[in-house]
Protein backbone atom coordinates (compact mmCIF):
# COMPACT_ATOMS: atom_id res chain seq x y z
CA UNK A 1 0.00 0.00 0.00
CA UNK A 2 3.01 2.60 0.66
CA UNK A 3 4.17 1.40 -2.33
CA UNK A 4 0.73 1.84 -4.49
CA UNK A 5 0.90 5.41 -2.54
CA UNK A 6 4.37 6.66 -3.51
CA UNK A 7 4.23 6.00 -7.69
CA UNK A 8 0.55 7.26 -7.73
CA UNK A 9 1.61 10.49 -5.39
CA UNK A 10 4.75 10.47 -7.77
CA UNK A 11 2.73 10.21 -11.19
CA UNK A 12 0.69 13.33 -10.02
CA UNK A 13 3.50 15.22 -9.05
CA UNK A 14 4.95 14.90 -12.56
CA UNK A 15 1.44 15.71 -14.00
CA UNK A 16 1.00 18.53 -11.62
CA UNK A 17 4.61 19.94 -12.81
CA UNK A 18 4.07 19.95 -15.96
CA UNK A 19 0.71 22.40 -15.37
CA UNK A 20 2.67 24.47 -13.49
CA UNK A 21 5.04 25.05 -15.59
CA UNK A 22 2.81 25.69 -18.54
CA UNK A 23 0.14 27.74 -16.97
CA UNK A 24 1.04 28.08 -12.59
CA UNK A 25 -1.58 25.70 -11.19
CA UNK A 26 -1.81 25.78 -7.80
CA UNK A 27 1.73 26.02 -5.75
CA UNK A 28 0.35 24.71 -2.54
CA UNK A 29 -0.85 21.30 -4.27
CA UNK A 30 2.47 20.99 -6.09
CA UNK A 31 4.74 21.55 -3.00
CA UNK A 32 2.32 19.23 -1.04
CA UNK A 33 2.77 16.33 -3.40
CA UNK A 34 6.45 17.59 -3.64
CA UNK A 35 6.63 16.70 0.04
CA UNK A 36 4.86 14.04 0.24
CA UNK A 37 6.39 11.96 -2.18
CA UNK A 38 9.72 12.64 -0.53
CA UNK A 39 7.81 11.57 3.06
CA UNK A 40 6.95 8.03 1.47
CA UNK A 41 10.42 8.05 -0.04
CA UNK A 42 11.79 7.59 3.17
CA UNK A 43 9.67 5.07 3.76
CA UNK A 44 11.84 2.32 2.18
CA UNK A 45 10.16 2.18 -0.78
CA UNK A 46 12.82 2.65 -2.52
CA UNK A 47 16.12 2.94 -0.30
CA UNK A 48 16.14 0.76 3.09
CA UNK A 49 15.20 3.12 5.80
CA UNK A 50 17.73 1.99 7.74
CA UNK A 51 19.91 3.01 4.92
CA UNK A 52 19.06 6.55 5.09
CA UNK A 53 18.87 6.60 9.14
CA UNK A 54 22.64 5.54 9.10
CA UNK A 55 23.26 8.41 6.64
CA UNK A 56 21.57 10.84 9.43
CA UNK A 57 23.34 8.78 12.61
CA UNK A 58 21.85 6.41 12.83
CA UNK A 59 19.39 7.37 15.75
CA UNK A 60 16.00 7.55 13.95
CA UNK A 61 16.63 10.93 12.59
CA UNK A 62 14.52 9.40 10.08
CA UNK A 63 12.03 9.56 11.73
CA UNK A 64 11.41 13.11 12.63
CA UNK A 65 12.26 13.82 8.98
CA UNK A 66 9.37 11.40 7.89
CA UNK A 67 7.11 12.87 9.71
CA UNK A 68 7.98 16.73 9.44
CA UNK A 69 7.68 15.85 5.49
CA UNK A 70 4.05 14.34 6.42
CA UNK A 71 3.09 17.29 8.31
CA UNK A 72 4.40 19.39 5.96
CA UNK A 73 2.40 17.92 3.53
CA UNK A 74 -1.24 17.87 4.91
CA UNK A 75 -0.54 21.22 5.85
CA UNK A 76 0.03 22.47 2.09
CA UNK A 77 -3.18 20.56 1.21
CA UNK A 78 -5.10 22.04 3.67
CA UNK A 79 -3.90 25.54 1.96
CA UNK A 80 -4.68 24.46 -1.44
CA UNK A 81 -8.19 23.10 -0.61
CA UNK A 82 -8.86 25.96 0.95
CA UNK A 83 -7.96 28.36 -1.37
CA UNK A 84 -9.35 26.44 -4.00
CA UNK A 85 -12.83 26.06 -2.32
CA UNK A 86 -13.45 28.67 0.18
CA UNK A 87 -16.10 31.28 -1.09
CA UNK A 88 -13.81 34.51 0.07
CA UNK A 89 -9.91 35.12 1.56
CA UNK A 90 -11.28 34.82 5.33
CA UNK A 91 -9.20 31.68 6.03
CA UNK A 92 -6.39 33.79 5.66
CA UNK A 93 -6.90 35.36 8.63
CA UNK A 94 -7.01 32.24 11.06
CA UNK A 95 -3.87 32.14 12.88
CA UNK A 96 -3.61 28.41 12.00
CA UNK A 97 -3.32 29.10 8.23
CA UNK A 98 -0.11 31.41 8.77
CA UNK A 99 3.04 30.18 8.21
CA UNK A 100 4.09 31.20 12.07
CA UNK A 101 1.39 28.27 12.69
CA UNK A 102 3.04 25.45 10.40
CA UNK A 103 6.71 26.40 12.20
CA UNK A 104 4.97 26.31 15.75
CA UNK A 105 3.80 22.89 15.14
CA UNK A 106 7.41 21.63 13.52
CA UNK A 107 8.80 22.99 16.77
CA UNK A 108 5.89 21.11 19.22
CA UNK A 109 7.40 17.70 17.38
CA UNK A 110 10.84 18.39 17.27
CA UNK A 111 11.78 19.70 20.32
CA UNK A 112 10.43 16.30 22.34
CA UNK A 113 12.32 14.40 19.70
CA UNK A 114 16.09 15.72 20.34
CA UNK A 115 14.95 15.73 24.30
CA UNK A 116 15.08 11.52 23.85
CA UNK A 117 17.51 9.38 25.07
CA UNK A 118 18.58 8.05 21.19
CA UNK A 119 18.94 4.59 20.65
CA UNK A 120 20.30 3.00 17.19
CA UNK A 121 18.27 2.64 14.19
CA UNK A 122 15.41 0.17 14.58
CA UNK A 123 12.16 -0.17 12.40
CA UNK A 124 9.84 0.08 15.29
CA UNK A 125 11.35 3.14 16.62
CA UNK A 126 7.51 4.13 18.77
CA UNK A 127 6.82 0.86 20.27
CA UNK A 128 10.05 0.24 21.27
CA UNK A 129 10.50 3.47 22.77
CA UNK A 130 7.15 4.95 23.50
CA UNK A 131 7.86 4.71 27.62
CA UNK A 132 10.33 7.31 27.58
CA UNK A 133 8.32 10.71 27.93
CA UNK A 134 10.04 12.76 24.98
CA UNK A 135 9.06 9.98 22.72
CA UNK A 136 5.55 9.73 23.42
CA UNK A 137 5.31 13.50 23.78
CA UNK A 138 6.88 13.87 20.20
CA UNK A 139 4.57 11.18 18.67
CA UNK A 140 1.37 12.17 20.69
CA UNK A 141 2.26 15.84 19.13
CA UNK A 142 2.81 14.96 15.89
CA UNK A 143 -0.55 12.89 15.78
CA UNK A 144 -2.64 15.01 17.35
CA UNK A 145 -1.53 18.20 14.49
CA UNK A 146 -1.76 15.85 11.75
CA UNK A 147 -5.80 14.69 12.62
CA UNK A 148 -6.71 18.46 13.24
CA UNK A 149 -4.66 19.19 10.18
CA UNK A 150 -7.32 16.33 8.08
CA UNK A 151 -10.57 17.48 9.94
CA UNK A 152 -9.89 20.64 8.80
CA UNK A 153 -9.47 19.40 5.12
CA UNK A 154 -12.35 16.99 5.12
CA UNK A 155 -14.38 19.64 6.64
CA UNK A 156 -13.98 22.01 3.59
CA UNK A 157 -13.82 19.06 1.08
CA UNK A 158 -17.48 18.55 1.96
CA UNK A 159 -18.54 21.79 0.71
CA UNK A 160 -20.64 21.20 -2.39
CA UNK A 161 -18.94 21.47 -5.76
CA UNK A 162 -20.33 22.57 -9.24
CA UNK A 163 -17.87 20.79 -11.10
CA UNK A 164 -18.18 16.81 -11.13
CA UNK A 165 -14.33 16.10 -11.71
CA UNK A 166 -13.20 18.71 -8.44
CA UNK A 167 -16.77 16.97 -6.70
CA UNK A 168 -15.75 13.69 -7.23
CA UNK A 169 -12.02 14.76 -6.39
CA UNK A 170 -13.27 16.67 -2.89
CA UNK A 171 -15.03 13.50 -1.95
CA UNK A 172 -12.08 11.42 -2.68
CA UNK A 173 -9.91 13.44 -0.53
CA UNK A 174 -12.38 13.82 2.13
CA UNK A 175 -12.21 9.96 2.53
CA UNK A 176 -8.63 10.00 2.49
CA UNK A 177 -8.10 12.44 5.34
CA UNK A 178 -11.24 10.40 7.13
CA UNK A 179 -9.20 7.55 7.46
CA UNK A 180 -5.53 9.61 8.45
CA UNK A 181 -7.26 11.27 11.19
CA UNK A 182 -8.99 8.48 12.45
CA UNK A 183 -5.15 6.23 12.42
CA UNK A 184 -4.14 9.45 14.62
CA UNK A 185 -6.52 9.10 17.11
CA UNK A 186 -6.36 5.40 17.32
CA UNK A 187 -2.44 6.00 17.21
CA UNK A 188 -2.47 8.16 19.99
CA UNK A 189 -4.84 5.70 22.49
CA UNK A 190 -2.45 2.65 21.62
CA UNK A 191 0.53 5.19 22.28
CA UNK A 192 -1.24 5.81 25.68
CA UNK A 193 -2.02 2.54 26.54
CA UNK A 194 1.62 1.57 26.06
CA UNK A 195 2.80 4.42 27.73
CA UNK A 196 0.70 3.75 31.02
CA UNK A 197 0.69 -0.06 30.72
CA UNK A 198 -2.92 -0.46 30.62
CA UNK A 199 -4.34 -2.90 28.52
CA UNK A 200 -3.74 -6.69 27.35
CA UNK A 201 -1.45 -7.09 25.07
CA UNK A 202 -3.74 -8.32 22.73
CA UNK A 203 -5.59 -5.46 22.18
CA UNK A 204 -1.87 -3.66 22.00
CA UNK A 205 -1.38 -5.92 19.22
CA UNK A 206 -4.62 -4.71 17.25
CA UNK A 207 -4.57 -1.96 17.53
CA UNK A 208 -0.83 -1.46 16.22
CA UNK A 209 -2.11 -3.65 13.21
CA UNK A 210 -4.83 -1.13 12.85
CA UNK A 211 -3.08 1.74 12.25
CA UNK A 212 -0.99 1.20 9.05
CA UNK A 213 -4.04 0.42 6.76
CA UNK A 214 -5.88 3.16 8.03
CA UNK A 215 -3.21 6.05 7.67
CA UNK A 216 -2.08 4.14 4.09
CA UNK A 217 -5.06 3.67 2.97
CA UNK A 218 -5.90 7.80 3.75
CA UNK A 219 -2.71 8.55 2.12
CA UNK A 220 -3.89 5.92 -0.89
CA UNK A 221 -6.93 7.91 -1.50
CA UNK A 222 -5.99 11.33 -0.68
CA UNK A 223 -3.12 10.86 -3.42
CA UNK A 224 -5.75 9.70 -5.86
CA UNK A 225 -8.07 12.37 -5.09
CA UNK A 226 -5.34 15.15 -5.93
CA UNK A 227 -4.71 13.39 -9.00
CA UNK A 228 -8.48 13.80 -10.72
CA UNK A 229 -8.25 17.00 -11.32
CA UNK A 230 -4.96 17.34 -13.21
CA UNK A 231 -6.05 13.87 -15.17
CA UNK A 232 -9.10 15.13 -16.16
CA UNK A 233 -7.18 18.42 -17.26
CA UNK A 234 -4.68 16.58 -19.30
CA UNK A 235 -7.74 14.06 -20.97
CA UNK A 236 -9.45 16.78 -21.95
CA UNK A 237 -6.12 19.04 -23.24
CA UNK A 238 -5.40 15.87 -25.04
CA UNK A 239 -8.87 15.34 -26.35
CA UNK A 240 -8.80 11.29 -25.03
CA UNK A 241 -12.06 10.63 -25.29
CA UNK A 242 -12.40 12.29 -29.29
CA UNK A 243 -9.20 9.82 -29.96
CA UNK A 244 -10.85 6.90 -27.83
CA UNK A 245 -14.18 7.28 -29.83
CA UNK A 246 -12.20 7.70 -33.72
CA UNK A 247 -10.21 4.80 -32.83
CA UNK A 248 -13.43 2.81 -31.71
CA UNK A 249 -15.39 3.85 -34.58
CA UNK A 250 -12.77 3.22 -36.95
CA UNK A 251 -11.97 -0.43 -35.63
CA UNK A 252 -15.65 -1.57 -35.42
CA UNK A 253 -16.98 0.33 -38.75
CA UNK A 254 -13.86 1.11 -41.00
CA UNK A 255 -13.82 -2.15 -42.90
CA UNK A 256 -17.41 -2.99 -43.22
CA UNK A 257 -18.28 0.94 -43.87
CA UNK A 258 -15.38 1.72 -46.29
CA UNK A 259 -14.34 -1.70 -47.39
CA UNK A 260 -11.10 -1.29 -46.39
CA UNK A 261 -8.32 -4.09 -46.51
CA UNK A 262 -6.91 -5.66 -43.32
CA UNK A 263 -3.63 -3.71 -43.61
CA UNK A 264 -5.10 -0.29 -44.52
CA UNK A 265 -7.58 -1.04 -41.66
CA UNK A 266 -5.07 -1.24 -39.37
CA UNK A 267 -2.80 1.70 -40.40
CA UNK A 268 -5.89 3.43 -40.62
CA UNK A 269 -6.81 2.84 -36.46
CA UNK A 270 -3.20 3.86 -35.95
CA UNK A 271 -3.77 6.88 -37.52
CA UNK A 272 -6.80 7.81 -35.61
CA UNK A 273 -5.61 7.80 -32.41
CA UNK A 274 -2.30 9.93 -33.49
CA UNK A 275 -4.75 12.22 -35.68
CA UNK A 276 -4.27 15.90 -35.31
CA UNK A 277 -7.85 17.68 -34.89
CA UNK A 278 -9.67 14.94 -32.97
CA UNK A 279 -13.09 16.39 -32.99
CA UNK A 280 -12.99 18.15 -36.39
CA UNK A 281 -12.10 13.87 -37.91
CA UNK A 282 -14.80 12.24 -35.98
CA UNK A 283 -17.29 15.18 -37.07
CA UNK A 284 -16.44 13.73 -40.47
CA UNK A 285 -16.32 10.37 -39.70
CA UNK A 286 -19.98 10.61 -37.95
CA UNK A 287 -21.19 12.37 -41.60
CA UNK A 288 -19.14 9.94 -43.82
CA UNK A 289 -20.89 7.25 -42.02
CA UNK A 290 -24.36 7.93 -41.70
CA UNK A 291 -24.02 8.58 -45.56
CA UNK A 292 -22.97 5.15 -45.47
CA UNK A 293 -25.57 3.53 -43.75
CA UNK A 294 -28.51 4.90 -45.86
CA UNK A 295 -26.20 3.55 -48.95
CA UNK A 296 -25.70 0.29 -46.83
CA UNK A 297 -28.97 0.34 -45.21
CA UNK A 298 -29.16 -3.36 -44.94
CA UNK A 299 -26.23 -4.00 -42.60
CA UNK A 300 -26.42 -3.65 -39.13
CA UNK A 301 -24.65 -1.31 -37.33
CA UNK A 302 -22.84 -3.03 -33.85
CA UNK A 303 -25.20 -2.11 -30.61
CA UNK A 304 -21.96 -0.42 -29.17
CA UNK A 305 -21.02 1.16 -32.29
CA UNK A 306 -24.13 2.51 -32.65
CA UNK A 307 -24.56 4.10 -29.21
CA UNK A 308 -20.88 5.67 -29.78
CA UNK A 309 -22.48 7.09 -33.08
CA UNK A 310 -25.70 8.51 -31.38
CA UNK A 311 -24.09 10.17 -28.42
CA UNK A 312 -21.26 11.69 -30.57
CA UNK A 313 -24.29 12.95 -33.00
CA UNK A 314 -26.31 14.07 -30.01
CA UNK A 315 -23.19 16.07 -28.96
CA UNK A 316 -22.55 18.21 -32.24
CA UNK A 317 -26.34 18.55 -32.30
CA UNK A 318 -25.86 20.46 -29.19
CA UNK A 319 -28.28 17.33 -27.53
CA UNK A 320 -28.10 16.18 -24.25
CA UNK A 321 -26.32 13.09 -25.59
CA UNK A 322 -22.23 12.97 -24.28
CA UNK A 323 -19.51 11.18 -25.49
CA UNK A 324 -17.85 10.91 -22.36
CA UNK A 325 -21.10 9.07 -20.25
CA UNK A 326 -20.53 6.25 -23.38
CA UNK A 327 -16.97 5.33 -23.75
CA UNK A 328 -15.54 4.86 -19.92
CA UNK A 329 -18.44 2.45 -18.91
CA UNK A 330 -19.26 1.05 -22.61
CA UNK A 331 -16.52 0.82 -24.29
CA UNK A 332 -13.79 -1.95 -24.48
CA UNK A 333 -10.83 -0.68 -22.11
Amino acid sequence: MITAAFWILATVFAVRLFFVARSGSSTAFIGAIGIGVLGLFFSSVVIPEVTIDAALGGVNFLHLVRNLCVTSAVWLVREGIFAAYSPNESYRSRFSHRPLAAAIAAIAITVPFLSQRFVPTTLSYVPENVGQLPVFIYASAYMGILALLAVSVLRICLQPQESLPVRVSSRVVASGMALVALASVEEIAYMSMMHIHVGSSSLHQVLFVLFSPLFYGGVLLTSLGLGIPPIVKASRRLQLWDRTALVFLTATLGRSYWGLSRASWLAAIARSFYARGPSARLYEYVIRSSDHKVVLSGRSTPLLAGRVLNAVQARFDGGVGSLESVLPVKAPQ
